[in-house]
């Protein structure tokens, strides 16, 4: 088995039920085809970064689970099908992973930023460390 990671982000406008029945409805795929979901992690609507199928925010969610080649491309091919998801990744984490050896770790729902989150500048007006470093060298010339 391998270890995969699936982030994709679903139609906001969903009810509250719909939701859940995607959600139930890619595990399940993932469960029928012989994986196993090892976290799946809601991490509440948010803001694209442009718009999608004329949507411009997503309920983002981040699954992981084990389990072969096939079984990825049957779930990418339903979550194409699917109407109500907007996007999706998937990034292979591990080649060989067995469920039964790895300790079942509590999944961390992250922080939930507000959506209008202003970048934080330093001093020099620098957005980022690397910015802050060549500004800083800049100076000394």
């Amino acid at each position: 088995m391998r270890k995969y990671e699936t982030f994709f982000i679903i139609d906001p406008d969903l009810t509250e039920e719909a939701y859940n029945l995607a959600g139930e409805k890619l595990k399940g795929i993932v469960n029928g085809n012989g994986g196993v979901v090892l976290t799946y992690v809601p991490w509440g609507k948010k803001k694209l970064a442009y718009p999608v199928k004329k949507r411009t925010q997503g309920l983002y969610i981040l699954m992981e689970y084990c389990g072969g080649a096939a079984l990825v491309a049957e779930l990418e091919r339903n979550m194409r099908l699917d109407e109500r998801v907007l996007k999706f990744i998937t990034v292979k984490l591990e080649d060989r992973f067995d469920p039964e050896k790895e300790e079942v770790d509590e999944a961390v729902t992250p922080t939930v930023f507000d959506e209008d989150e202003d970048v934080v500048e330093s001093e020099t007006g620098a957005t980022d460390e690397y910015e802050a470093q060549a500004g800083a060298e800049l100076a000394e010339e």
